[in-house]
């Protein structure tokens, strides 16, 4: 969670300074102007993430095939070497009452079937953020001479920010899926 807020303020000192030189502001307003443009995105991405919270679970079905991860995909991740830096990927389950960073009854069936609801919740507003960040771009007659630049700087940064956290959630549903299948045909088995 350092990394990212390191991350934010830098981008904010450094859009600052940029709008600075190009735009002829001081780098105080530059400062200001890309903070408000920074909790905008934030704000952007939290009514995301309740929106795909409120509606229906039935979207998020993980048999879907939107939410399917195929084999080229997995590869993707593979060569992105998902594995050795997925864990430094800040989870903030614990707004939602359930945690993703760690499998707590990976036999059970229904356990192994909320995990892929709850991934699928994430997948969904991860994207959803990466492509409604933008929407701050949305010129208001208020808006500074050079607010387009800002808020095009700052919907990248967040594109990039979310991309990850997007990334791990279906690395993981690939290998959820496996094992809520295997777990489905041992529970018919002993049933």
């Amino acid at each position: 969670m350092i990394l990212y807020v390191c991350i934010i303020v830098g981008c904010i000192l450094l859009f600052a300074a940029l709008n600075a030189l190009v735009f002829d502001w001081s780098f105080l307003a530059g400062v200001g102007w890309t903070s408000g443009a920074v909790i905008a995105v934030i704000l952007v991405d939290a009514i995301v993430a309740s929106a795909c919270r409120l509606s229906p679970a039935k979207w998020y079905n993980h048999n879907s095939k939107i939410y399917t991860v195929g084999r080229k995909e997995k590869n993707f991740y593979e060569k992105l070497k998902i594995r050795k830096w997925k864990d430094k990927i800040p989870e903030i389950g614990h707004f939602t009452g359930f945690r993703k960073n760690k499998l707590d009854d990976p036999t059970s069936v229904e356990y192994v079937e909320r995990f892929l609801l709850e991934s699928c919740y994430g997948e969904a507003g991860h994207l959803l953020s990466c492509l409604l960040g933008f929407v701050i771009m949305i010129p208001f007659p208020f808006l500074p001479r050079g607010w387009w630049l800002i808020s095009l700087l700052v919907g990248i940064v967040n594109v990039l920010m979310n991309l990850p956290s997007l990334f791990v959630l279906r690395y993981n549903s690939y290998k959820l899926e496996i094992l809520y299948k295997r777990n489905l045909k041992r529970q018919m088995q002993t049933a």
